[in-house]
């Protein structure tokens, strides 16, 4: 049979393109349908510019994104017993109208969607598993002032991540002031211009000596030293953006020895792969927490899709967000007309 998939044939341009699929599912392998993907404006966009280890300018082979996706189970292969056909699925699969997963450490991190979680909700989940890992690594405790510096997609999940762990306030920091109003109606306790002096009296009024726990959520090298500068002594600074780059003006010395800082990477493949006693929180663990505060309305994430485009204008959407990131928060793709 044949299905759609997104493909980045050259850096800087993404096309709709067809390819071939197995009837029936090999044995092992689950055939899955899309009903909506969502669109990672870090990896993805970033992997769509050449700006990665993984597709560095100079590297000419085809690039296919995508790992935020929500559908329904088609058919299912020979041995698998965990999912059937009509099961709602969600996990790190593809942009494509249709795709063969049978990869044990992939499956694994496929998870049912719970009633009443629409596709849209649960096409966050993959970003929000990013999100809750660092939120996890800086190990919040109730009543621990919490800086979350970048107010996108990820850097919005965590602030209300970080305020369900237990953290006030929550204080989001932003260079787009759409950006941080969002971050407002999302719940955060307050939302500042980091291009404004950061010792301004609202910010001190709410943090006197900094922040217990910075989040850096931009994964921009400028913003770096920024937030170390807003951690108090003795603080956890949380890198959970992918930060590509030198970072100009790090004074190790003054930026983090001397106050003592605790430095921390959040990369979300540094959550465990086996849940163990010491730390249970695997990615698919991660998942079922998420979509669970979805299911009971904690965690309402539609809110926060800007966009949702049909298949055939996912290369607008994508030149959009390389050019106007400030236009854009969360961007869906709609799979159901193919």
């Amino acid at each position: 049979m044949q299905a759609h998939r997104l493909v980045s044939p050259r850096i800087g341009e993404m096309e709709l393109e067809r390819f071939d699929l197995p009837d029936e599912p090999p044995p092992g392998s689950i055939l899955v349908r899309a009903g909506v993907t969502m669109v990672s404006a870090g990896t993805e966009v970033a992997n769509y510019l050449g700006l990665t280890t993984e597709r560095p300018p100079e590297r000419t082979d085809p690039y296919y994104p995508g790992y935020s996706f929500a559908g329904e189970v088609i058919a299912v292969g020979d041995g698998v017993e965990r999912f059937a056909p009509g099961d709602r699925v969600t996990g790190p699969l593809p942009h494509a109208s249709m795709a063969v997963e049978g990869r044990p450490e992939r499956l694994a991190r496929i998870t049912h969607i719970p009633e009443g979680v629409s596709d849209r909700a649960a096409a966050f989940s993959q970003l929000a598993c990013i999100a809750l890992n660092g939120v996890r690594k800086a190990e919040i405790q109730l009543g621990e002032r919490v800086a979350v510096v970048g107010a996108g997609l990820v850097g919005l999940l965590a602030s209300r991540l970080a305020r369900l762990s237990g953290g006030h306030p929550v204080v989001s920091f932003d260079l787009v002031a759409e950006r941080r109003k969002k971050a407002l109606a999302f719940g955060a306790s307050a939302a500042f211009d980091p291009s404004a002096d950061i010792t301004d009296a609202e910010v001190a009024a709410i943090a006197p000596d900094g922040f217990d726990v910075v989040i850096e959520a931009t994964g921009a090298a400028p913003a770096f030293v920024p937030a170390l500068k807003l951690a108090a002594r003795g603080g956890r600074v949380v890198l959970l953006g992918s930060t590509r780059g030198i970072v100009q003006g790090f004074s190790p010395y003054e930026d983090a020895h001397l106050k003592g800082l605790t430095l921390i990477g959040a990369h979300v493949s540094t959550a465990p792969t086996v849940a163990t006693a010491l730390d249970k929180w695997t990615e698919p663990a991660n998942r079922r927490v998420l979509l669970s505060l979805m299911q009971e309305g904690i965690l309402d994430v539609e809110e926060l899709i800007s966009h949702v485009v049909a298949p055939s204008d996912a290369g607008a959407a994508f030149a959009g967000l390389a050019q106007e990131p400030e236009k854009y928060f969360a961007v869906e793709i709609d799979w159901s007309s193919l």
